[in-house]
């Protein structure tokens, strides 16, 4: 079971990141058409596939974890290499995004765009030591707006051992867990710092589809499979409007159900039916493996995007512009988020495996 695969949720987790990166072109960009938007929103919904990162992330850390006891080398070879799965990539990122402020490009004028546009990493933007310190760690989302995820990754990784543990089959407590991360996600305080409490369930529900997975035979039919994440889709669709998002994004009402549909989707997915075999063609793993440098750097290229079509985006609908922007986007993030996937993430992968092998027992000659 340690060695089992799960390419289609590779793939999944590479059309999340897809999804993000067109509905942040479409916020710089915003339809006049409410309908429109609406429609768009439903089909590419960005907060959902953010909760689906974090339910998959659950499911996948609980699948790495399996075969192994709980013991304290455990929980560090697992922190360890999961602070150099995370952190690297970003810190590359950080300090590309901070070069390109101090660039005469960033100042280039942006004609014709949302306000919101205007402030994305703009010419000079004040960076103190302390400020790119906390860039760099996923503290502040100055130069990296997404970082909050990061930040949110990184503190349930502090925890998922604990999780994980409690999870297991002879655990009698891991009912008073799931009800506790419910209750802190439906309680959490508004603003940064509830973040962790209100995703923290998310998680949860991805460890509980893989438990589910693990130990059931259950399968979820293709119609299942797709009416759950018509689920993931309804309620930021269904409660709020695409142009005032912003205001109650992170909200357990809308995070709660997201998550506990992801994870139906999931679950349906590694029983590899139909719809997981049509997710794993090899561009599809590909771009599953890029993802994570995709997800955090496609904001700077949609400020690189945006500055090098200005002079001619006012001369078009504004559906044109999300298109070209889009797909410019694309051209330039892809093979980026490719050479990062290859020259950081990768390497970095590997250096966490060799020093998380530090905190393993030695094991004496036969």
């Amino acid at each position: 079971m340690k060695n089992v695969r799960f390419d289609a949720l590779q793939s999944v987790r590479g059309l999340a990141a897809l999804v993000v990166v067109l509905r942040h072109v479409m916020a710089c960009y915003p339809l006049s058409s409410h309908s429109a938007t609406v429609i768009i929103f439903f089909l590419f919904n960005s907060p959902a596939a953010v909760t689906l990162f974090f339910v998959l992330s659950g499911f996948v850390l609980t699948h790495s974890l399996v075969g192994q006891s709980f013991s304290l080398p455990t929980v560090l070879t697992f922190w360890t290499r999961r602070v150099f799965r995370i952190l690297p990539a970003l810190m590359a990122i950080t300090l590309l995004s901070a070069l390109f402020t101090r660039t005469p490009f960033a100042a280039w004028p942006l004609a014709g765009n949302d306000p919101s546009m205007e402030g994305l990493l703009p010419h000079d933007i004040p960076l103190s030591p302390a400020l790119l310190t906390k860039c760099l760690f996923s503290i502040s989302g100055a130069l990296v707006p997404q970082n909050w995820t990061v930040a949110v990754e990184l503190i349930a990784a502090v925890f998922f051992p604990f999780l994980w543990v409690a999870s297991r089959n002879e655990s009698r407590i891991f009912l008073p867990v799931v009800l506790l991360t419910l209750a802190l996600s439906i309680c959490a305080p508004s603003g940064g710092k509830g973040l962790p409490f209100i995703y923290g369930f998310s998680f949860v529900v991805g460890v509980i589809a893989y438990r589910g997975w693990q130990n059931t035979t259950i399968i979820l039919t293709s119609f299942g499979i797709l009416l759950a994440a018509v689920g993931a889709s309804l309620p930021t669709t269904l409660l709020t409007e695409p142009e005032t998002l912003g205001a109650v994004f992170n909200d357990p009402k809308l995070t709660i159900p997201e998550a506990i549909c992801a994870g139906f989707v999931l679950f349906g997915l590694a029983r590899n039916g139909r719809i997981a075999n049509l997710l794993t063609h090899r561009a599809l793993l590909w771009l599953g493996d890029i993802s994570f440098s995709l997800y955090l750097v496609h904001f700077l290229i949609i400020a690189i995007a945006g500055r090098l079509l200005a002079p001619i985006l006012p001369a078009f609908s504004m559906p044109v512009r999300e298109a070209m922007v889009f797909c410019l986007t694309l051209l330039i993030a892809l093979p980026l988020s490719h050479f990062l996937y290859e020259k950081v993430e990768r390497p970095a992968n590997r250096l966490g495996y060799r020093l998380s092998s530090l905190f393993q027992p030695s094991r004496k000659a036969l």
